[in-house]
């Protein structure tokens, strides 16, 4: 089961979480039964705040919380429709109470292990980037195939981080310009021109236009006087 860039494997009796409208996908490698219960997405997100953070995250009817919902969840599937519909409303209040319960305890933990995970592929997307400040061809797309990330996980990464992956590379790469330019300029110093290639611009005047617009000061000023 795979959805938003998690995944888990299923056994008998466990459950998950699935939001239909978003993509997802399943894998069987063999033959099996599965029983889907629809709920409304307000009826769940209502009561439990994770709901939309653990999809795909697997509830295992062997132990823990999903020992106690597994069974209840089957029962509600297979007698639900014999209830008249007093009880049924009656009951299926009280099943999506207890699975929000369920949820939202899982959500606390997930999100604790979530934060660090997102803080080391942040990490990582940061660092493959950088490694990549000379390619002007550069594509996120090809980015996240590198790293194994959906283009909506690379978002939602450095949204966290409050930017997004093109406003960071583009000032990753005219900070690396002004490093550059600050060095102690010397007979073998490349030129401007040179310097906006190595950072991946290939317009030399869409590079002092970016340049200025950022630092307040051309870069060949910067060059010449540090300190403006």
């Amino acid at each position: 089961m795979r959805q938003d860039d998690r995944w888990g494997a299923m056994g008998p009796g466990d459950f998950t979480l699935v939001d239909s409208v978003r993509p997802y996908a399943f894998r069987f490698e063999e033959r099996f039964r599965s029983v889907v219960l629809q709920i409304p997405r307000g009826m769940l997100t209502s009561r439990c705040a994770a709901a939309e953070r653990i999809t795909a995250v697997p509830f295992r009817a062997t132990g823990g919380p999903g020992a106690f919902v597994s069974p209840v969840l089957r029962a509600l599937a297979e007698e639900g429709r014999a209830l008249d519909e007093g009880p049924a409303r009656s009951v299926t209040a009280n099943v999506l109470d207890l699975l929000a319960t369920v949820c939202d305890a899982h959500g606390n933990s997930v999100d604790a292990a979530g934060w660090a995970v997102h803080r080391r592929d942040l990490s990582r997307a940061k660092e493959y980037l950088d490694e990549r400040l000379h390619d002007p061809g550069l594509t996120l797309l090809a980015v996240g195939h590198a790293l194994g990330f959906s283009l909506r996980y690379l978002h939602q990464l450095f949204q966290e981080a409050g930017t997004t992956p093109r406003t960071w590379l583009y000032d990753r790469r005219l900070d690396r310009a002004r490093t550059m330019l600050l060095r102690r300029p010397g007979h073998d110093a490349p030129t401007i021109a040179d310097i906006a290639l190595r950072v991946g611009f290939k317009d030399p005047s869409h590079f002092s236009r970016a340049f200025k617009a950022r630092y307040g000061t051309s870069p060949a000023n910067c060059r010449t006087s540090p300190g403006s």
